[in-house]
């Protein structure tokens, strides 16, 4: 009983998104040579508790790009710990090959391989295909920031893609941690750092 209950508790364990309501989520974003681009900032404006696995999340993002601000209102899904990332709604639009490609798996483990296929982002009728050719777990890090300090699992996935004819390749390092979800990313463009983002400040 012991260890069916170690077990159970193991497995309801947070996933790798924020659940809480009210929380506000601050990040600061830089270009490729480390300088200060704007902030994202996401909100948290209600959950709905299913079960101790499962949530409906409604997220309002705010994006500060050099004094043009954008948001957005998207709605995230936890099913069965896993999260559904939230890719926003109205003008942009997002569907996958495979479901899973826009999940982040509530069980993480260094070496662990995910799901490979295409993705489609749809701009006001302008489509544009992107196949991802890696995606793995690729280190756990222990990461601080202003924010304070995570223990992150660092998943790193490539892509490729055709914009206007001409073919391009991506690598994106994000690292996640449980209750948060990104802590960081990282994009590369040619095998030079094209952008980042750091989580700056929690508010809940």
């Amino acid at each position: 009983m012991v260890m069916i209950a170690g077990a159970a508790s193991l497995f309801a364990q947070a996933p790798y998104c924020c659940t809480t309501k009210g929380a506000e989520l601050t990040y600061t974003d830089y270009d490729g040579k480390g300088r200060e681009a704007g902030t994202t900032v996401m909100v948290y404006k209600d959950v709905n508790v299913i079960s101790d696995l499962d949530y409906d999340v409604l997220v309002e993002t705010t994006v500060n790009a050099g004094g043009n601000v954008t948001s957005l209102e998207s709605n995230m899904e936890v099913r069965n710990g896993n999260a559904v990332i939230s890719m926003g709604q109205g003008t942009v639009d997002f569907t996958a090959t495979d479901p899973e490609l826009m999940q982040i798996p509530n069980k993480l483990a260094v070496g662990y391989k995910l799901p490979l296929g295409d993705i489609y982002v749809d701009l006001g009728g302008f489509r544009v295909k992107s196949t991802i050719t890696e995606n793995e777990v690729v280190a756990r890090e222990e990461l601080t920031t202003p924010a304070g300090t995570f223990k992150c699992y660092v998943v790193q996935q490539t892509s490729e893609g055709r914009v206007m004819g001409i073919k391009s390749e991506t690598t994106l390092k994000v690292w996640y941690a449980r209750g948060i979800g990104q802590v960081k990313t990282e994009t590369y463009s040619k095998g030079e750092l094209f952008s980042s983002s750091v989580l700056t400040s929690i508010k809940k």
